[in-house]
C-alpha cells in the first residue's frame, strides 16, 4: 500500500503524519524545540535543530507504523509562514539562526520604508515585500 507523509514545522515543534489510501491518519509523531530570544523583539530558531527534529519525527512515525521510506509515495510540507534561513551554498550549513516570522528587529526599517512610500513598490514583479528586509545585514 502507498502512504502520504505530511510534515509540519511549527514555531515550537515539528510533526509528521502518515496518511493511508483512504485518507485516514494512521500515525503521528511530534517533537518540541525551544525558540531563541537573544534580544527583546528578536525571535530565532536553530535551523539544524528544526531539521533534526523533522528527521526524527519522520523516522518515528514510519517505525511506529512498521513502514519504511519506500512505502511513502508523496510528501506534503508546511512551514512557519515567513521564517527565513540562509544556508551556505558550499557546506550546506546555516550561516545564522532561522529568523522567525514573529521577529521584530527590523520594525524601525519597515516603518521608515512605509513613511517613504516604498511599500507601493514591492511585490510588483518580485513577490511579497515581507522579505525585502530579511537579508539586510548579510
Amino acid at each position: 500500500m502507498a502512504y502520504v507523509l505530511a510534515m509540519d514545522a511549527g514555531t515550537t515543534s515539528v510533526r509528521a503524519l502518515l496518511i493511508d489510501h483512504d485518507g485516514q491518519v494512521i500515525g503521528v509523531a511530534n517533537k518540541e524545540f525551544s525558540p531563541l530570544y537573544p534580544q527583546p523583539g528578536w525571535h530565532e530558531q536553530r535551523s539544524p535543530e528544526i531539521w533534526r527534529a523533522q528527521l526524527d519525527v519522520t523516522q518515528e512515525v514510519l517505525k511506529s507504523c512498521n513502514l519504511s521510506a519506500k512505502d511513502v509515495v508523496a510528501i506534503g510540507i508546511t512551514n512557519q509562514r515567513e521564517t527565513t534561513t540562509i544556508w551556505d551554498k558550499k557546506t550546506g550549513e546555516p550561516i545564522y539562526n532561522a529568523i522567525n516570522w514573529g521577529d521584530r528587529r527590523v520594525a524601525p526599517i519597515i516603518e521608515n520604508m512605509l513613511a517613504q512610500g516604498l511599500d507601493r513598490c514591492g511585490g510588483k514583479t518580485s513577490g511579497h515585500r515581507y522579505f525585502a528586509d530579511r537579508f539586510r545585514k548579510y
